[in-house]
């Protein structure tokens, strides 16, 4: 085993793809291992064999370490999903991912116990934690009575690791379960969902020591025993760390399959409305307003496989030139991207995808424009959603590969009549999970510090001089069409 400290590991879980790296403590990558994260999808069910995945992760690593050699510390992401496990850590049921929808009705019924109980901050899903336990106690009584542990994705990645039970406070925000105010626990939130406490994991700040890695479990991953592995957090918060999001008063849009729109803040901003999630943030003092769209990047990958491109950089390369040149509103063609339902800031479940306004004159390229502007209308109507608690929504940071076309980010600029600034780091949950490993391992001793030394940004964008209004008049469209449907 090589004897290297100058790099830490990272393991980022999304929603269509794992990723294991290698990350220089200037935020280089080293290596990269990448696998395809396939859950099976059935009806209102989102699942994935969280053991099959735990091996997949083994493999990856090793892989990394026998190129890059033995991390000083390792830090996890992963998207939201639910995880049960027994004492010795071996899931009870198959992991539920964000898109599952099998808690519908359990959702109602604790929204109508909480009666609008602001604690959460955020209203009540059925991809939330507490509906899902409900639904489990109801449906699989006997996976409840064998469940020792309810866990993140994330927190059962890095128990498998460490063999110790955390969470951090933004996947602990995400259960409907937290009193995101106070961070803590909420005893009405867990009577609600009939959970005892007893059965969650304690809450530690996601840069702080889950535990170190066992020496069986480090010989086989190719790094040194007691390797410090950092608590970690949901990709969408941590993507938003590796683009520097340590202050309050910084926006950012984690652009990818869907979007995931943060605005800081340094006191907890609860929308009557509850469109905005309010979610406690991975650093301590920090809170954070917006939340996670539906379908935005992952709609126009949908609809590139539909015009018989193999995926949606085939498609900006064959496309991409005409796309570009058409005018605003995309020759009056619409598209409503939410092909899962819709999320922040609407919040309709049952929503459905829709393409309107097509006439005989429209090419492929009317389409993939079309859908560009729906994925960043949907934005847009987030941003529009986070201004209406009186928040001064300034530049915004974007990352993802939207920031790589500057027509994109024109394009963002001019829908969201802001300056948007791109991370040039190719993936931002990777930094920002290299972020969390390097402060937890001592590499660096803050998390400031260690984004002003990982974070690289590109040249900012500025709105066009007249493409905001006819943008403004095309959302209007876009939105008129999709509160109708």
């Amino acid at each position: 085993m090589a004897s290297r400290t100058d790099h830490v590991l990272t393991v980022d879980v999304g929603t269509s793809a794992a990723r294991v790296s290698a990350v220089s403590l200037a935020g280089e990558l080293l290596a990269v291992a990448r696998m395809p994260c396939q859950p099976q999808l059935a009806g209102d069910r989102c699942v994935l064999d969280a053991e099959a995945l735990w091996a997949d992760l083994a493999g990856l690593i090793r892989g990394v370490t026998d190129r890059a050699g033995a991390p000083a510390a390792l830090g996890v992401a992963c998207q939201l999903g639910l995880v049960l496990a027994d004492d010795a850590l071996a899931p009870t049921a198959s992991a539920i991912l964000w898109p599952d929808r099998r808690a519908v009705a359990e959702a109602a019924e604790v929204d109508r116990i909480l009666g609008g109980n602001a604690v959460a901050g955020r209203r009540t899903s059925p991809e939330h934690t507490g509906p899902r336990l409900r639904w489990i106690a109801r449906h699989e009584p006997d996976t409840w009575a064998r469940t020792r542990w309810v866990l993140s994705l994330k927190d059962f990645v890095v128990a498998k690791l460490t063999g110790q039970v955390t969470t951090d406070a933004t996947s602990a925000s995400y259960t409907l379960l937290f009193d995101v105010r106070n961070r803590a626990w909420s005893p009405d939130l867990l009577a609600a969902a009939d959970c005892p406490l007893t059965r969650l994991p304690r809450v530690l700040g996601a840069h702080e020591l889950a535990g170190g890695i066992g020496r069986e479990i480090a010989a086989a991953l190719g790094v040194r025993a007691g390797t410090p592995v950092a608590v970690g957090g949901p990709d969408g918060s941590v993507a938003a760390l590796g683009c520097g999001a340590v202050r309050a008063g910084l926006t950012v849009d984690v652009a990818g399959s869907t979007d995931v729109l943060l605005h800081l803040c340094d006191r907890p901003i609860v929308d009557p409305e509850r469109r905005s999630i309010l979610n406690a943030f991975l650093l301590p003092g920090l809170w954070t307003v917006g939340g996670p769209t539906g379908l935005t990047g992952g709609a126009a990958a949908w609809l590139s496989g539909v015009l018989g491109y193999g995926s949606v950089e085939d498609a900006y390369r064959a496309l991409g030139v005409a796309a570009a040149g058409i005018a605003p509103g995309a020759g009056g063609v619409t598209f409503h991207t939410a092909l899962s339902g819709e999320r922040f800031p609407t919040w309709s479940t049952g929503a459905a995808g829709s393409l309107g306004g097509l006439r005989p004159e429209h090419t492929p390229a009317h389409l993939l424009r079309a859908a560009e502007e729906g994925a960043v209308f949907t934005v847009r109507d987030g941003l529009d959603a986070i201004a209406a608690l009186g928040i001064d929504v300034g530049e915004i940071r974007v990352s993802g590969g939207v920031t790589r076309l500057r027509t994109a980010m024109q394009l963002r600029a001019n829908v969201l009549r802001r300056r948007v600034v791109g991370v040039t780091n190719p993936e931002a949950t990777t930094i920002g999970a290299a972020i969390l490993a390097a402060v937890c391992g001592g590499a660096h001793p803050t998390v400031d510090q260690a984004a002003a030394a990982m974070v690289r940004l590109d040249a900012p964008v500025d709105p066009e001089p007249t493409a905001p209004d006819a943008y403004d008049h095309a959302f209007r469209r876009w939105r008129a069409e999709r509160l109708a449907t």
